[in-house]
């Protein structure tokens, strides 16, 4: 090819399908041996997870604090806010101090509770040559906050101002509202907690959830890096050991069923030049085997570039800038959803493709090209993550929360690429039927409602 040539093809998409084309695919399945960390059980009930990797000179810690997570509290906001306290005041040190000591150190913490999760998170990396230190002031953060009040006001002004300025994100406020309708009263529809539930909230509030919920029992303690295993065991025993806060027998809340009935909200934004999309319904939960042909299927219908939403709804039709699909699985059923962003005079025409996608789904068996496709590259996925130590040891911790059997990331990939067009159509008829999916869409109301309402009763 001329340079010219060369240039003209690949402004007209020749190149990349002529690359695509030529591109070696090699149809050896990938056969993996993952290092598995064996379980240790700290005399506290903890459980411990420790690979060491040397290939970098650092360090991975993370406490998985199973009861404190927000899916277990019926106040909305408390999980969170206590989760993100942890670091602004703990084992005598002021947040800032908690900081400049880890950074001294040559480590960073981070504490996190997300919306909807089933637990707290704590983590640390850094220095391997600091580990010892910096994991004692992490076990300082995680065992002995203070929650100060000031640190703690400040918090709440900052929350508040953040929800505001999320309410004006048109994608913030479509993806807020979708776990709404899919979930209804389970505690996953929360995506963010609402300002009226953390005006009234104290530091004592907070201080007595970490009282009760921070147990050791089950909590999964993850490590990796340059370490020795025995090392940290006897370590995370010396600094933990203390640690006896009785076990709360907590339970998931009741299992949300999936509508009889799809819903649709129309969030009105006058003068709009676009509308944000979102579609979506119930799924599995993460142990199901459907789960296996739910991750091909997304790869087909939006998982990435070349899947056949944003195939079509931008490339093909130019209406959207981003279309895109995703899944999520828990202990609890989790969700699917389609999101788009499209031009406010091309909204019915995209709500149509959307639905006649999912339609085709349910109707169709995927082509053997396509599917094949999909499992090499949902797998292919899955090889990359295998070069990141992080990566790894959360494979680890996965495995041990949901019980998976120990060959089980071994025989992952072979299970993905078995994966048959008639399971896929299943899966599609079981969970992703257009006629019940729910849809959010956030425009100017006067020209896409007429569109709306075709669909069913819209709610505002």
């Amino acid at each position: 090819m001329t340079r010219r040539t060369l240039l003209a093809a690949a402004a007209t998409g020749v190149f990349a399908a002529d690359r695509r084309n030529r591109a070696p695919v090699s149809k050896e399945n990938l056969v993996v041996k993952i290092p598995e960390a064996v379980p240790v059980k700290l005399s506290n009930g903890a459980t411990l997870l420790t690979l060491e990797d040397n290939r970098l000179p650092l360090a991975y810690v993370r406490f998985q604090i199973e009861s404190a997570g927000p899916i277990y509290s019926s106040r909305p906001g408390i999980a969170e806010l206590t989760a993100d306290m942890l670091r602004e005041g703990a084992a005598g040190l002021s947040g800032k101090q908690v900081v400049e000591e880890a950074a001294r150190l040559g480590a960073t913490f981070n504490t996190a509770a997300a919306a909807g999760a089933e637990t707290a998170v704590v983590d640390g990396s850094g220095l391997a040559s600091r580990f010892d230190s910096w994991l004692a002031l992490l076990c300082g953060v995680l065992l002995r906050p203070t929650f100060p009040a000031d640190e703690f006001n400040g918090m709440i002004q900052r929350r508040v101002v953040n929800l505001r300025i999320r309410a004006a994100q048109s994608s913030a406020l479509v993806e807020d509202t979708l776990p709404r309708l899919i979930f209804g009263s389970h505690p996953a529809a929360i995506n963010a907690p609402p300002a009226e539930a953390l005006v009234g909230m104290t530091p004592e509030m907070l201080a007595a959830w970490h009282r009760e919920r921070y147990t050791p029992a089950g909590t999964i303690i993850s490590c990796i890096g340059r370490v020795k295993t025995s090392s940290v065991a006897a370590r995370a025993e010396s600094l933990l050991g203390a640690w006896k806060t009785p076990a709360v027998n907590v339970q998931l809340p009741p299992t949300p069923q999936p509508a009889a009935a799809r819903r649709i909200v129309l969030i009105d934004r006058p003068g709009a030049v676009q509308t944000e999309l979102a579609i979506g319904g119930l799924l599995m939960e993460r142990r199901d085997p459907d789960y296996f042909p739910m991750s091909v299927l997304n790869q087909i219908l939006g998982g990435s570039l070349s899947s056949r939403l944003p195939v079509i709804l931008r490339d093909e039709k130019g209406y959207a800038y981003r279309a895109d699909s995703m899944f999520g699985t828990y202990r609890f059923p989790g969700f699917w959803r389609v999101r788009a962003g499209v031009r406010t005079d091309s909204t019915a025409d995209s709500i149509a493709i959307i639905l006649a996608q999912l339609q085709r789904l349910c109707d169709e068996p995927v082509p053997a090209a396509e599917l094949d496709e999909a499992r090499r590259s949902v797998v292919g996925r899955f090889a990359l993550q295998l070069d990141q130590p992080l990566q790894i040891i959360g494979l680890s911790a996965l495995r041990h929360r949901y019980g998976f059997s120990v060959d089980y990331w071994e025989r992952y990939p072979a299970k993905m690429t078995a994966v048959t067009a008639s399971e896929i159509q299943a899966v599609a008829q079981k969970y992703l039927n257009p006629t019940r999916a729910h849809i959010v869409a956030l425009g100017d109301a006067a020209r896409i409602r007429p569109a709306l309402a075709k669909l069913g009763p819209i709610e505002a």
